[in-house]
């Protein structure tokens, strides 16, 4: 890492952390691995090339925190539902679909989040924001502090790789 992006990340951490962090347990006051999302927070902006072109850095840590601590969440979730033995058990019951085709169904939904993690954080970011979220391209820039044209060639390039890993997996 170059001198002058060490110096960016590290004042913008001693700038921003405790913000952040307070921003996290704000909204999700439930959280305890706050501190992990912030390292892991900062460690994705260390993955940008040259995070010092980010138009508005702040926003971008903002953005990448919040969206860490929702993944973690629905991760957390989505165990809790098939790990906890009575789990709906009465649900169970009029569930037109079998335990197979629900074992499928989180195989399939584990996999796509394996793909989405694969890709880039800001590709990750705006297709997420785009296909999941249904916000403009417009509204994706703004939040994570990119171009319009950025925003619509990150979310083709991950429409891309995710069509590739299926494409891969169906072969």
């Amino acid at each position: 890492m170059s001198e002058s992006k060490h110096s960016f990340l590290h004042d913008l951490f001693l700038k921003h952390a405790h913000e952040v962090s307070a921003f996290i347990r704000g909204r999700w006051p439930r959280e305890q691995d706050v501190d992990d999302i912030m390292q892991e927070s900062f460690l994705r902006l260390s993955q940008v090339p040259n995070p010092e072109t980010i138009l508005n850095p702040r926003a971008f840590l903002f953005t990448t925190a919040s969206n860490m601590a929702v993944d973690r969440h629905r991760r957390r979730k989505t165990r809790e539902r098939y790990i906890e033995p009575d789990a709906d058990l009465e649900n169970l019951a009029n569930d037109p679909f079998s335990p197979d085709r629900h074992s499928e169904a989180y195989q399939a939904l584990e996999r796509f989040t394996e793909w989405l993690d694969e890709l880039p954080e800001l590709h990750r970011h705006a297709f997420v924001l785009y296909r999941i979220e249904g916000c403009a391209h417009a509204e994706i820039a703004v939040r994570l502090g990119i171009s319009v044209s950025s925003s619509e060639r990150y979310v083709k390039s991950a429409m891309q790789h995710i069509s590739m890993r299926l494409s891969a997996m169906q072969a």
